[in-house]
């Protein structure tokens, strides 16, 4: 499916047409808004369901898409609006930022760690828990566990002899390439090491998988040692690249030329003339700088200007609905990503006591390759930065309004980054003592529908994530970051 479209050919008009078969109003073939007829009462979101979206991974595939269309006399064209940004306050304000140095990837750097053999006191513990994996995929009556109070922990070592070491230390490999572990060495005889021990990993098993009968369940908890090893090197790989790309952290000035700023284009069909109008008006409106622009919201295009802009790198910034009709590039803010640039503002307005008597300014960051992010290790890329100025001292806030529902391997990474930051600013201090850094989860989801339900709010704050259900979120965060100073 990959492929698909990259050469010549109808095969691409042939695959989506037996995908999507529109009958329209009265059998018309058309759109209720091409047919003329009045669309529904209850038809707001009648739109989205009458319009099929492709979405390609490659230029030429989306290119060759784009010609057939054109070759069926189907209108593919869209118009494109760009829409000037001002810049609100330039170099005078000196924030700051930390980045990577320019071409710093540890993974194609000159160092090349060995990972290491299972001795000393501080190599990674490894845990695996396939309870919870088996349990997942479970049905309600092969639901195991067999009533245990808890997992056992297992240990692969009276198995290991059974075990293809060659196969082991190859699949190894490939998995090594395919997650751009360049730079690490690894020997056949660690993994040999590694499979005859058991003291650097953890490993809860259930019962029916512990005493295997054939050969057949015996390469399944090979495949458990494979997995176990891979995280032992990803854990092991993770800390060298942590501790070199510390070393690589520069601060720099936040410019006019940041990646951060953006240009935004709106993109519309050109069939869609209502759109195109309502989007022309807007790119007028603000290159006009006329302040009828910053009215709340363009219904047609289901887009927004944010009202509190003041404290922003630039304006406009733009938010929008899921149900959008028009392409916007970058991606506009979400409702809830426009809450917390308008409440920053109104508290940076109103000279909250929560400040302290600072200044506060904040930037939308952008997607990894151009905002700042720490530093793939934690998947954490912060939606907004914010800087705390008073004099020459810098608190420095990175802030990530998320979903938590689902609270998951990457979830608690992020989370995880409230206190590793902290390594981070003991580094960049040594350059420049006046910054202070904090990073926050500003979670959506409510504290009863997260892991269960069972840690209580207070717990979660102490991991840095706050709630944006609850009043006051904002301030709770801005004291939290101030009060850092006292206790630092």
């Amino acid at each position: 499916l990959m492929h698909v479209g990259v050469g010549e050919g109808p095969e691409i008009i042939q695959m989506f047409g037996r995908g999507v078969r529109l009958k329209g109003w009265n059998m018309s073939l058309k759109r209720h808004r091409e047919s003329g007829a009045e669309p529904p009462a209850d038809g707001t979101e009648l739109a989205e369901l009458e319009r099929l979206y492709i979405f390609g991974l490659r230029a030429n595939y989306m290119q060759t898409f784009r010609n057939l269309l054109q070759a069926e006399g189907m209108q593919t064209e869209r118009e494109t609006f760009p829409l000037p940004v001002t810049w609100n306050f330039a170099k005078e304000k000196n924030l700051k930022l930390i980045r990577l140095k320019e071409d710093s990837r540890y993974n194609l750097c000159a160092e090349r760690p060995m990972l290491p053999e299972p001795t000393g006191a501080r190599l990674p513990i490894v845990t695996l828990d396939l309870y919870s994996r088996l349990q997942s995929v479970a049905s309600n009556d092969t639901a195991t566990g067999g009533g245990e109070a808890q997992p056992l922990k297992f240990s692969l070592k009276p198995y290991a002899t059974f075990f293809d070491t060659a196969r082991v230390y190859n699949r190894l490999l490939r998995r090594k390439r395919q997650r751009n572990w360049h730079n690490l060495i690894i020997e056949r005889a660690t993994v040999e090491k590694l499979l005859a021990c058991d003291d650097w990993y953890e490993l809860s098993l259930p019962p029916e998988r512990r005493e295997p009968k054939g050969f057949a369940q015996v390469r399944r908890l090979e495949d458990v040692a494979l997995d176990l090893i891979t995280e032992y090197a990803d854990q092991f790989w993770r800390k060298q690249r942590r501790q070199w790309e510390h070393k690589k952290i520069e601060v720099i000035p936040l410019e006019k030329n940041d990646p951060n700023v953006v240009n935004y284009e709106l993109l519309v069909d050109t069939a869609e003339q209502k759109l195109a109008d309502e989007a022309r008006e807007l790119a007028n409106c603000i290159r006009e700088e006329r302040p009828d622009y910053l009215r709340p919201w363009y219904g047609g295009l289901k887009i927004g200007v944010v009202r509190e802009q003041s404290r922003h790198a630039y304006q406009p910034l733009l938010y929008a609905k899921k149900e959008r009709v028009v392409t916007v590039q970058p991606i506009p803010l979400d409702e809830n990503e426009r809450k917390v640039v308008e409440g920053l503002a109104e508290l940076a307005d109103a000279g909250d006591d929560c400040l302290q008597g600072r200044e506060l300014f904040l930037i939308r960051n952008l997607t990894r390759g151009r905002g700042v992010s720490f530093f793939d290790d934690y998947g954490y890329y912060p939606d907004f930065i914010v800087w705390l100025k008073d004099g020459d001292c810098q608190h420095v806030l990175f802030l990530d309004p998320k979903g938590l529902g689902r609270y998951g391997k990457r979830e608690r990474q992020k989370v995880r980054l409230h206190k590793a930051i902290k390594e981070t600013e003991r580094q960049v201090r040594k350059d420049d003592p006046t910054l202070r850094l904090c990073a926050y989860v500003l979670s959506v989801t409510p504290v009863s529908e997260i892991d269960g339900g069972e840690r209580p709010a207070s717990d979660w704050k102490q991991d840095g994530v706050y709630f944006l259900n609850e009043e006051n979120c904002l301030k709770q965060v801005i004291k939290h970051a101030l009060g850092q100073t006292a206790t630092a």
